[in-house]
């Protein structure tokens, strides 16, 4: 028992001598939540002791920025002895920013996408401090029919974001869009890169949750849920992979409350309990229970999408194989059709061949064609088919002439 407090003893000095550098002042939010009560923001819009560690950013070890989900109020919070709010916006309206991606890049703070009132936002803007208000930040190349935000993360100078886009009204369901692009917004020049896109029913699995409780680093995002006795359980998300990280670490851990706090530091976890004692952990040397590669999944929806294609391009030439076949099997009885009625020629054009230069009748020709059974008006449009397809051969010309003795009526010479 002496060496743990010994221990513990040691362990809070060494955090004083180094200035706290790894551990954040207590956020007293009693004293910051009365502080904000006397710019007259209404309460049912803050929702502060529900929302307050997950609209909150750390602009540094002593001063927080502060948002309130689903709002355009923006405060700046001095951590002392006593806390210090300053409110930074003369915005009186909340817009539709529920569920929108806070972050600081270069000094600026920026609100990417969000919700509300039936309606998403899909747009970058960012707190202007002169006019104190928020200003729409255009972005290059950004695609125009943008519907929603579905998930995004800030990583260096970049943001990774899912977007999913309108698209025709789906008959068979209520209003779904089944279009998303992956790509990024570079805030080094404000332009947008699309990197790959597929097709999804729905968002179910795409997103990213934000928890109970946020607290973001350069590299890791550290999501914390409150449970029902007041205990929590944490994800890390890897911003550089775009990778959720599940494991039992901290599970027994009462929830942060602003006198307990738990924070990143590089790779290193930190939890300060409410007496000011703090325990660390490595990520690295976490054991993880589960893990999502969100970048990989949606690269999944793709590759589900090529195989669709790719069974419908076998369907596609399956069918064009099958008509393939029975042009061909009709194209050859055609053309044995063909050599049948050839042959059937031939053999009249040898029986003609012994009256070659002699004129013979009408009834004697049709005996020569094997047509004389038919019926008057068939036997004439036989004739004239099988005569035109003789003289076509030109092996035997049939020539019809008037009689010499009798005008009225015609006979046909054999040449």
């Amino acid at each position: 028992m002496k060496f743990k407090l010994l221990f513990s003893g040691i362990l809070l000095l060494f955090f004083f001598l180094t200035g706290f550098s790894q551990n954040p002042k207590i956020i007293d939010t009693l004293k910051i939540h009365q502080q904000i009560k006397f710019f007259g923001v209404d309460e049912n819009l803050l929702n502060f002791n529900h929302d307050f560690f997950k609209s909150t950013l750390f602009k540094n070890d002593s001063t927080l920025i502060y948002n309130p989900d689903g709002t355009l109020h923006l405060f700046e919070i001095k951590l002392d002895t006593s806390p210090t709010v300053v409110k930074l916006s003369n915005s009186q309206h909340h817009g539709h920013n529920f569920k929108r991606t806070l972050f600081i890049h270069d000094d600026v703070i920026y609100s990417y996408g969000g919700e509300g009132l039936f309606n998403f936002s899909t747009k970058l803007i960012y707190f202007n401090p002169k006019l104190k208000g928020w200003d729409e930040q255009k972005i290059m190349n950004y695609p125009f029919d943008s519907r929603k935000v579905v998930n995004a993360w800030k990583h260096g100078s970049k943001i990774m974001v899912l977007l999913n886009h309108h698209s025709k009204y789906d008959s068979n369901s209520e209003y779904k869009y089944i279009q998303y692009t992956f790509g990024e917004i570079d805030l080094s020049n404000f332009e947008y890169k699309n990197y790959f896109e597929f097709k999804s029913n729905d968002d179910y699995g795409l997103g990213l949750s934000r928890g109970d409780y946020v607290y973001e680093s350069d590299k890791y995002l550290l999501i914390v849920y409150k449970t029902d006795v007041q205990k929590c359980r944490f994800e890390i998300f890897d911003k550089s992979k775009g990778e959720l990280l599940k494991t039992n670490l901290f599970e027994n851990m009462e929830f942060p409350n602003g006198h307990s706090y738990i924070y990143i530091k590089d790779s290193t976890i930190y939890y300060r309990n409410i007496v000011g004692l703090v325990d660390s952990i490595d990520i690295n040397s976490l054991k993880i229970k589960d893990k999502k590669n969100f970048i990989q999944y949606y690269r999944s929806k793709v590759k589900t999408n090529i195989k669709f294609l790719l069974i419908g391009s076998i369907g596609i030439i399956s069918l064009l194989f099958i008509l393939f076949l029975k042009f061909k099997k009709k194209k050859k009885t055609k053309i044995e059709n063909n050599d049948k009625k050839n042959h059937e020629i031939i053999e009249i054009e040898d029986k003609l061949k012994a009256y070659k230069n002699l004129c013979i009748t009408r009834e004697e020709l049709d005996n020569l064609l094997n047509i004389s059974h038919y019926s008057y008006e068939s036997i004439k449009t036989k004739r004239s088919l099988i005569v035109n397809q003789i003289n076509e051969r030109r092996v035997i010309i049939i020539e019809r002439t008037r009689k010499e003795d009798d005008k009225r009526f015609f006979e046909y010479k054999i040449n």
